[in-house]
């Protein structure tokens, strides 16, 4: 029965929530045609996202010990919907299960919701990247991300891969992509295992891509963010702001950018003109960054800082990345978390500026250029980064297959505070 005076279920993309029976079980229908994550937890509400292949509703059950609460999700014609639960209570483990009208049971999911932002308390999160589902980049890492209990999982990119051949290039051939990488039983476990929070990189539309192949192929960019935000919906009213921050109790805010949509191409000069985040995403990055109270800031970039291969990082786009790290200059607590090049690494930048690199969790393993200065260390394996935050330290881990862990570092706030 559901709590109205404690909870409340509202609308979100115009889909409405409501308690409902479930409707008759299909005899054919399988696992593989439906998929749930809950997504962007904060302390009084998360987001479900469902994917059916032939129902067009789901019913959400979310269990508080043994009050139960049931809403509806509308399913568009292409077998999307979104909802968000609000009205939730702060710092709490809910068990969430979505069943389609066609009688697919997805769950239990872990629902856990943000504290509120006075609250100290512990948080670990594991952040991941690189994604194939390719039985080549099989191994147990995954199990282990899972075993390792994390609050939270953050996805860095290229979750799906989408331009594997034939690449997709339609609304059609990319939903299936996001479908398959959904319901392949090994990522739907990782899904079940906590909220997740994510950010496309390249390959979630297409290799590298940047301002210039926006303009060359606007019908497929249109389908690519078309189908992410199906699958990935935000809060965002505009649907072209997709970089966001979540905060989780007194010590930790997250600044997730968004390093594709408002880049200039790659090849541009590396001037005052040459943007990776748009005028608007610094401002507000360098403006949420000085006002967080948090004593952890975590900045979360699907691209490195420098230290790559190729030119598809920040290490193209070094006039706006130096002026971003001198104007936080002074600030406590600052870490940049990212992927993309395919091996763990933990990196020392100006200002003593610090950077951790995960990835990839099933994808192949790249081959990195010298180590130079600034690259403390690498790891060239399949690999997750694990986050364990306290009132006082970070603790990173990096871990491999087998539950190996490849590295581990601690970190106070005065270790991550840029000074000049």
């Amino acid at each position: 029965m559901s709590d109205p005076t404690r909870r409340d279920f509202v609308r979100l993309l115009g889909v409405g929530a409501a308690a409902v029976r479930l409707a008759g079980c299909g005899d054919d229908a399988s696992p593989r045609d439906a998929a749930a994550a809950v997504l962007d937890p904060t302390a009084s509400g998360l987001l479900v996202a469902v994917w059916a292949r032939r129902a067009r509703t789901a019913t959400i059950e979310l269990r508080d010990g043994d009050a139960v609460m049931t809403a509806q999700v509308e399913l568009d014609d292409a077998g999307s919907g979104a909802i968000e639960l609000t009205g939730l209570a702060a710092a709490t483990t809910y068990e969430l299960t979505v069943t389609t009208a066609d009688g697919i049971v997805l769950g239990p999911h872990v629902a856990r919701t943000a504290p509120s932002d006075d609250v100290a308390t512990a948080l670990r999160i594991a952040v991941i990247a690189d994604i194939d589902p390719s039985p080549e980049f099989e191994t147990d890492l995954v199990e282990h991300v899972i075993a390792a209990r994390p609050d939270v999982i953050v996805s860095l990119g290229d979750f799906p891969y989408t331009d594997n051949g034939p690449p997709a290039d339609t609304l059609a051939s990319y939903r299936e992509r996001h479908a398959e990488i959904r319901t392949l039983p090994r990522f739907r476990t990782l899904l079940e295992a906590a909220p997740l929070v994510a950010i496309y990189d390249d390959h979630e539309f297409r290799n590298n891509w940047d301002a210039a192949f926006v303009a060359a192929e606007p019908a497929r960019y249109a389908a690519a963010m078309t189908v992410w935000d199906e699958f990935f919906p935000v809060r965002e009213a505009d649907p072209e702001i997709r970089y966001r921050a979540w905060r989780w109790g007194a010590h930790v805010e997250c600044f997730v950018l968004d390093t594709r949509r408002f880049r200039s191409a790659n090849a541009a000069p590396d001037d005052a003109n040459k943007t990776m985040l748009g005028a608007a995403q610094k401002a507000w990055l360098l403006d949420g960054l000085a006002r967080s109270t948090a004593t952890f800031k975590l900045v979360l970039t699907s691209v490195p800082l420098d230290y790559g291969t190729g030119d598809d990082h920040w290490a193209s786009f070094t006039t706006e990345r130096d002026a971003i790290l001198d104007a936080i200059v002074g600030i406590p607590g600052i870490l940049f978390v990212t992927a993309d090049q395919h091996w763990f690494a933990a990196h020392r930048h100006a200002h003593g500026v610090r950077e951790i690199q995960v990835g990839p969790l099933a994808r192949g393993i790249a081959t990195p250029g010298p180590v130079v200065d600034g690259v403390l260390f690498r790891g060239l394996q399949y690999n997750a980064g694990l986050l364990d935050v306290t009132s006082d330290r970070i603790v990173v881990t990096a871990i491999g297959p087998g539950g190996e862990r490849l590295y581990e570092e601690t970190l106070t706030a005065a270790d991550l505070t840029p000074r000049r």
